[in-house]
């Protein structure tokens, strides 16, 4: 009997573990860097916190830039940081507002665009300067 009691506590326990950031969880998250087309690398730290959903409130993101390119930037969190707990994450980029409050600009007031979790602008250069709040789409991998 005991046996089957530490089973279901211990199935129980795993199971609300997998269940913290189900797919499909949209996040605001403020920006922890800046981020640039024209200085950022493949690679480089990306970080923020988690703004939305409420229960995720104060957590830490930590990610990396995976694409810079003319006019071009894609960056993703892999590690999301909350209650003494790390969560590995996959996100994708949804929706930007700018540092100043300004929604689908970046911080050169230039008009993004966003496909695949890429932001794109018509100028040479994306800027996306630290306290920004970028939407996202994600969940636990």
């Amino acid at each position: 009997m005991k046996t089957f009691i530490l089973a279901i506590v211990l199935f129980s326990t795993t199971s609300s573990w997998s269940q913290t950031v189900p797919q499909g969880t949209r996040f605001l998250v403020k920006l922890g860097d800046s981020l640039s087309s024209a200085t950022s690398k493949k690679g480089d730290p990306v970080r923020a916190v988690v703004i939305s959903p409420e229960r995720l409130r104060g957590g830490r993101l930590e990610g990396a830039v995976a694409e810079v390119g003319r006019g071009r930037l894609r960056f993703s969190f892999h590690l999301l940081r909350f209650t003494g707990k790390e969560i590995p994450i996959r996100t994708e980029i949804t929706g930007i507002v700018n540092s100043q409050g300004n929604s689908d600009r970046d911080d050169l007031e230039q008009s993004v665009t966003i496909e695949q979790g890429t932001v794109t602008v018509k100028g040479s250069t994306v800027v996306i300067d630290e306290g920004a709040e970028i939407r996202l789409v994600g969940g636990e991998r």
